[in-house]
């Protein structure tokens, strides 16, 4: 990454972040917003509530109660790291979804990690990832192989009231098929899956981590 620009999209407390500055990155961007802003002491009291009245979760963007953007709790993992590890990185507390490009920039390399499952507007999410790309995106995603089905692309959603992990922020899980065919859709001109996906028997599913490089 020597002299390379970074976006780490949904850096969280900035493992990634940190660790493309340590690899000689010239500039490197966290960007979050959902785990930054979010009050999990809130958020864990909300779903006791839930439990206790037998209630599906509501994803917190709904609930305005969990949310303290005013003080960033989320982010203060993030925040002792910087100062530890006298880092350069530069933190932009915001959507990725609402933001424009042009008030970011352009990257080199784009960190897409853990994030794409929880994107209620996945078909919106990708084109957003190409547009601040300028090499490559890494990608790294929960996905779902279905026995039988390799050759189709295919995507799993979690409704409300059947949520992956009882996770209300994860909405699709693809298989390595639709991933390739998300970016293509969103502009990436070759992508390349690093994770053989398992493979389960006839019409059985197999849950795994899927890791791919998207080319801009």
């Amino acid at each position: 990454l020597r002299g390379r620009c970074v976006l780490d999209i949904g850096a969280w407390d900035g493992f990634y972040s940190f660790a493309a500055e340590r690899l000689g990155a010239a500039r490197v961007v966290a960007l979050d917003h959902h785990v930054w802003g979010l009050d999990r002491a809130a958020k864990n009291r909300y779903k006791a509530e839930c439990k206790e009245k037998g209630v599906p979760q509501q994803h917190p963007s709904r609930i305005p109660g969990l949310w303290r953007f005013d003080e960033l709790p989320g982010k203060r993992g993030f925040d002792l790291a910087h100062a530890v590890l006298q880092s350069r990185v530069e933190s932009v507390v915001g959507d990725l979804m609402k933001l424009e490009p042009e008030s970011l920039g352009h990257f080199d390399v784009v960190l897409y990690l853990g994030v794409l499952y929880h994107m209620e507007h996945l078909l919106e999410s990708l084109p957003r990832v190409r547009r601040l790309t300028k090499e490559v995106a890494v990608i790294e995603t929960e996905a779902v192989a279905i026995g039988g089905h390799d050759d189709r692309p295919l995507c799993e959603f979690f409704p409300l009231t059947g949520k992956l992990l009882d996770d209300p922020t994860n909405f699709w899980a693809p298989n390595a098929r639709a991933l390739v065919g998300l970016c293509e859709s969103a502009g990436f001109s070759r992508v390349v899956v690093l994770t053989i996906p398992p493979k389960p028997d006839e019409e059985e599913i197999a849950r795994y981590r899927l890791v791919a490089h998207a080319f801009a």
